[in-house]
C-alpha cells in the first residue's frame, strides 16, 4: 500500500508516522510512505498512491480547495483529512473524504478508523503486477474467474479482458484464495464477490456469464460463500 502525506508541520508528521507505522506493522501489511509539501507534486503523483493524508491547512493553501481539484482528476486514492480544527469536518464531505482525523491523533482512534479503510482497499484496490501477463496492475476485485483451457490458465475480468498466464490453476488458487476465491470446478476458480446465484451444475455471475459447478466442489464452495457474505472468510 502506497501512502502519501501532505503536511508541512514536522511534529504533526512525526506523530502521524508513529500511528501509521504502528498500525501497519501490527497488521503485517506492506506499505511505503512519501511526504509531500508541494501542491504541484501532489497533483503529479496522486495517481500512484492508495491513501492520502491531507492536512487541511498547509502554507497558504486550503486542503478543501485541493481536495475539490483532486476530484476532477481520475485517481483511486482514498483521502483522509487531518486537521487541528473540528470546524472543517463537514466540509470534508465536499471532497468525498473517507475519514476526518483531529490532531493530535490517538493510536486507538487511528486503528479503529483505519480498519474500514484498509478493508475497502484490500477488497477493491489490491492487486498484483506481473509482466508475463500484462503491462498494468490487475486488481483482485476485477477478476471474475480463472480457468484452465488446453493446459493454459486464463484470467477473465469484469471488463471482458482475458489474460493468458503461464501458471497453473493451483498457483492461482494459492495466490487468490485469501482474497475470496474458491474452486467451483477442477478447472475453475471463481471470485466469490461476483457470484449472483447457484444452479444445479453451474454458477451465475453478475455479468450474466455461467461457469461450471462440480459436485465435488459444491459443498465447500457454498460454505465459503456463506462465510464470505458474513465477513468471516
Amino acid at each position: 500500500m502506497k501512502i502519501l502525506i501532505y503536511d508541512d508541520d514536522k511534529n504533526d508528521i512525526k506523530q502521524l508516522l508513529t500511528c501509521i507505522n504502528h498500525y501497519f506493522n501490527q497488521k503485517n501489511l506492506d506499505y511505503i510512505i512519501k511526504i509531500c509539501t508541494s501542491t504541484q507534486e501532489l497533483f503529479n503523483i496522486i495517481k500512484d498512491y492508495d491513501i492520502l493524508f491531507l492536512d487541511i491547512q498547509i502554507k497558504n493553501t486550503n486542503g478543501i480547495d485541493i481536495g475539490l481539484k483532486l476530484n476532477n482528476i481520475y485517481h483511486e486514492c482514498r483521502i483522509i483529512i487531518v486537521s487541528n480544527y473540528s470546524k472543517y469536518a463537514i466540509e470534508g464531505y465536499k471532497i468525498h473524504a473517507d475519514r476526518y482525523f483531529l490532531k493530535p491523533i490517538s493510536q486507538e482512534v487511528f486503528n479503529i478508523e483505519m480498519e474500514n479503510i484498509v478493508e475497502k482497499y484490500l477488497k477493491k484496490y489490491l492487486g498484483f503486477y506481473d509482466e508475463k501477463i500484462a503491462n498494468k496492475k490487475i486488481h483482485y476485485n476485477d477478476i471474475l474467474y480463472v480457468e484452465v483451457l488446453n493446459r493454459k490458465t486464463y484470467i477473465h475480468t469484469l471488463t471482458t479482458e482475458i489474460y493468458p498466464t503461464p501458471y497453473t490453476l493451483k498457483y492461482w488458487y494459492q495466490k487468490l484464495h485469501k482474497y475470496g476465491f474458491s474452486y467451483s470446478h477442477q478447472s475453475f476458480i471463481v471470485n466469490l464477490e461476483h457470484i449472483s446465484a447457484f444452479g444445479k451444475n453451474e454458477i451465475y455471475l453478475i455479468t450474466d456469464e455461467t461457469i461450471p459447478l462440480s459436485r465435488n466442489c459444491k459443498h465447500t464452495l457454498e460454505i465459503e460463500f456463506t462465510k464470505y457474505l458474513q465477513g468471516v472468510f
